[in-house]
């Protein structure tokens, strides 16, 4: 996989969060540096795990801690007539 070639911001109530593990803190600087001019992010966890080298479980793992400590909001749309998901927003808080 080609590593995106972008800068992220990682502010400060993010870094001294000790909530927070060093990799989800990092995937919190990558969610922001994807945001669309729309403010939401699209990525998938396969993308996640793809480009940090980890399994999706651990993906998912992360973006709940920054879902629960309130720095990302996670939305979905589902797939006409089921409970499949269609699409996953993510947006900072």
């Amino acid at each position: 996989m080609e590593k995106p070639n972008y800068y992220s911001i990682i502010p400060a109530s993010i870094r001294y969060d000790n909530g927070l593990t060093p990799n989800a803190k990092l995937l919190y600087a990558e969610i922001t540096s994807l945001l669309q001019m729309n403010g939401i992010c699209f990525a998938s966890n396969k993308y996640f795990s793809e480009l940090y080298g980890k399994n999706k479980v651990t993906i998912s793992r992360w973006i709940k801690v920054l879902k629960e400590r309130c720095y990302i909001s996670v939305n979905y749309t589902y797939k006409e007539g089921g409970n499949e998901i269609a699409n996953r927003y993510i947006q900072i808080c």
